[in-house]
């Protein structure tokens, strides 16, 4: 059996790997993948792909992407760091979707599930359908407001007055114009990011999300890549990569 592993935390799918090998000793793994476009080159030029583990949020933007270009004819189990309630719809068209972090009860039963319905599962038109739906759907609702622990009191920051998102040692801290710096609940950036408007904020990349309004002005940095100067005093450089610099300039823009 050959199975695609599709996550863009290197821990994440690492762990992923060794509890389905304990799980189907006979499986054999592609090198995992962590952003769209290796996806879409993986699915589209490999035939012999009986299972995928999907990660909805990559690096580089929403998974749904790939199948924009990609027919969709792949068993899938989709994998997320939160729960959202449209996740629910997938359980009539997906193998199944597993909340990170991903138990091994719940892991062998959706395994069992593939396993069970391997011989006449077939993906339709009505998936297919039932994605774009999902992709076209109202627009989320973004969080407006923080509500940060300090000491022994809740105090309430609204999101716009942050300047900066930096994630550190698995921490994700704050940077307000006014330099005041919080520490946020959120588990990762990816977490973080599915909260706030993309039209205001910008992930730069696995470190931080920067707030339009906080970037003074981008420099043209190495191999293509830019250096941000943002308006708080900031030890670490944060720097866009060539990949992303396209995308950066034209948010940038709107």
């Amino acid at each position: 059996m050959n199975i695609a592993i599709i996550e863009d935390e290197k821990h994440a799918a690492e762990r992923l790997i060794k509890m389905i090998a304990e799980i189907l000793p006979q499986a054999n793994f592609y090198p995992p993948i962590d952003n769209i476009d290796e996806a879409i080159s993986l699915l589209n030029a490999s035939k012999q792909i009986d299972l995928i583990f999907l990660d909805i949020h990559l690096a580089d933007g929403n998974a749904f992407e790939i199948f924009k270009s990609v027919p969709l004819h792949f068993p899938i189990i989709f994998t997320t760091s939160y729960d959202q309630y449209a996740l629910k719809a997938f359980e009539l068209n997906s193998i199944d979707y597993l909340l990170k972090p991903i138990q091994k009860e719940k892991l062998q039963q959706a395994i069992d599930k593939f396993l069970n319905r391997k011989e006449k599962f077939m993906l339709n038109q009505l998936i297919a359908e039932q994605l774009s739906k999902m992709i076209t759907s109202a627009p989320p609702i973004y969080k407006e407001t923080f509500l940060i622990n300090f000491r022994d009191k809740l105090i309430p920051v609204p999101v716009k007055e942050f300047a900066l998102f930096e994630i550190k040692n698995g921490v994700i801290y704050g940077y307000c114009e006014n330099g005041k710096v919080y520490t946020l609940e959120e588990r990762s950036l990816d977490e973080l990011s599915q909260q706030l408007n993309p039209k205001y904020f910008f992930r730069t990349n696995r470190q931080f999300i920067v707030n339009k309004k906080a970037i003074k002005e981008a420099s043209h940095y190495f191999n293509g890549k830019l250096l941000l100067n943002i308006s708080i005093n900031l030890k670490e450089k944060i720097i866009i990569s060539r990949e992303k610099a396209a995308e950066f300039k034209k948010w940038m823009e709107e």
